[in-house]
């Protein structure tokens, strides 16, 4: 099948990398040898045009996603954002994560799941939660935060999507807001204490005070 060839293919690039690296010595160069990125150009075009295919053809990514991660685990950002486009529920998110989480240590997965707190909010990243309803949404990121313990892949979109919407449910909101800043995550705990809630027209307590802050992933995520 194509999907065979496409596989085949990209294993025959990862296995000649280092070799290809040796004979042609390109570190002694001072240069950067392409074969180091060609397999993040090929998951690259992979993200651009996973949407043109079916869902079906969409689940068969699966397979060559954990070929990926077995290769080399730094390329785990890309086939974060891969297993997200290509999740057409919230349980094909969930087995996605779990496949980064198995394959990756505990810092490492913490990092990755922050760096693409910022991806899962585009429009364009998961079709499927872009179909959602605010409250569907809601549902969905609690869901994931209670639940799942993945609040850091889903911090970003609550407070500066789900959060801002004027139909959401306010007394849901601040119930969720309060079980975060319970978070152990420090960093979690930290873009919690300092986000300030918008609602101009709501009579909100102090405790309940929320303000946006753009601190960088860089901080204690401990």
């Amino acid at each position: 099948s194509s999907l065979d060839i496409i596989i085949d293919t990209i294993k025959k690039i990862m296995s000649y990398r280092d070799e290809i690296d040796s004979k042609e010595d390109a570190i002694d160069k001072q240069h950067d040898l392409p074969v180091y990125h060609r397999i993040q150009y090929v998951l690259n075009d992979f993200i651009s045009h996973i949407n043109q295919f079916n869902n079906e053809k969409k689940k068969s990514f699966y397979s060559i996603t954990l070929i990926f991660l077995q290769f080399d685990k730094t390329l785990a950002p890309l086939v974060g954002k891969l297993l997200i486009k290509i999740a057409q529920n919230k349980e094909d998110i969930e087995d996605g994560l779990k496949i980064l989480e198995e394959n990756l240590s505990k810092n490492y997965f913490e990092r990755i799941l922050t760096e693409l707190s910022s991806f899962i909010k585009k429009t364009d990243s998961c079709p499927f939660i872009q179909f959602l309803n605010v409250d569907e949404k809601l549902n969905l990121v609690e869901w994931f935060i209670k639940e799942k313990n993945r609040s850091l892949l889903f911090l970003d979109l609550l407070i500066n999507d789900i959060f801002k919407q004027s139909g959401v449910n306010r007394e849901q909101c601040q119930n969720l807001l309060r079980y975060l800043r319970q978070s152990k995550n420090l960093f979690i705990k930290e873009q919690t204490m300092t986000y300030c809630i918008s609602w101009e027209d709501a009579e909100i307590n102090n405790d309940d005070q929320m303000s946006v802050s753009d601190q960088s992933s860089d901080s204690d995520m401990s």
